[in-house]
């Protein structure tokens, strides 16, 4: 497998603007079930699993559930920022200084998946409050340059969750 295919393995994001109903319902159903996926599929996993690697030098598998944990968090405050501020940029991080921290290597990543798990139902709760003017707020992304609506960034979410997910499986072999 290519290093490309290896790093990406269900595809780039990138924005797509317009939804179908049934679109927009599977990427609110992805999260609020991926939560249940992470923890079946690593919740046992012993600590030489949890170091396994999806390629060479990449994340383990305990920094990558850390690393969801915090990006679907700021995922959540941008929302809110979104919805409450007028152009906000969005909250980003410095995501591989983040994921190397020695906290990010050794946390235990059941305080992880508690916090991908109340994140999603606080997420995922107020994306079913929202209206369909309020999907059309946004923020700017100063990472990637874009303004982006946050119907497109509920499916970044999406995107992110499943994306991660796969390379946890990669590293497992599935």
């Amino acid at each position: 497998m290519d290093i490309t295919a290896l790093q990406f393995p269900i595809g780039k994001w990138s924005p797509k603007g317009e939804y179908t109903p049934e679109e927009f319902q599977e990427r609110l159903n992805i999260l609020k079930n991926i939560p249940a996926e992470y923890r079946a599929i690593t919740e046992n996993l012993s600590h030489e699993d949890l170091q396994k690697q999806y390629r060479e030098g990449s994340w383990t598998i305990q920094q990558l559930i850390n690393h969801v944990a915090d990006m679907h968090l700021l995922h959540y405050i941008r929302f809110k920022h979104a919805l409450t501020e007028t152009d906000p940029n969005g909250v980003v991080a410095k995501i591989d200084a983040w994921a190397t921290m020695e906290e990010a290597k050794t946390a235990p990543i059941t305080f992880s998946l508690q916090m991908i798990e109340g994140t999603h139902a606080r997420w995922t709760y107020l994306i079913e409050q929202m209206s369909e003017e309020e999907f059309q707020r946004g923020y700017y992304h100063p990472i990637r340059q874009i303004y982006i609506k946050l119907i497109d960034a509920l499916d970044m979410g999406a995107w992110h969750a499943k994306h991660h997910l796969e390379h946890i499986k990669l590293a497992l072999g599935k």
